[in-house]
């Protein structure tokens, strides 16, 4: 079965990266990459995806808001913040909505 993940940034060179070093495994989970949060959740209402992957700093809503909505409309969905942000604050913001703090 074939993974749907979605990567979410607000930096397209961290995308940009994203993409050139998970090429190899394009053929085994289908990737989207977002730059928003509000961009993100449009995608998911087009097509669900088991894993969503964010940074924690976006503009307009945080990974951590982002991770929240998700976990509320698509409870099934995996959620993970990869981040380079790990002040007590935003660590502790996102327990709760992701399963998983990077």
């Amino acid at each position: 079965m074939k993974m749907r993940v979605l990567f979410v940034d607000d930096q397209p060179a961290i995308l940009a990266g994203l993409r050139r070093m998970l090429r190899g495994l394009r053929n085994e989970w289908p990737m989207e990459f977002a730059e928003r949060g509000d961009e993100a959740l449009a995608l998911m209402a087009v097509a669900p995806f088991d894993v969503v992957v964010s940074d924690m700093r976006l503009p307009g809503m945080d990974g951590s808001q982002l991770l929240a909505e998700t976990m509320t409309r698509y409870p099934g969905t995996v959620r993970i913040i990869l981040s380079g942000q790990a002040d007590q604050t935003s660590v502790l913001r996102a327990v709760t909505p992701a399963h998983q703090y990077l």
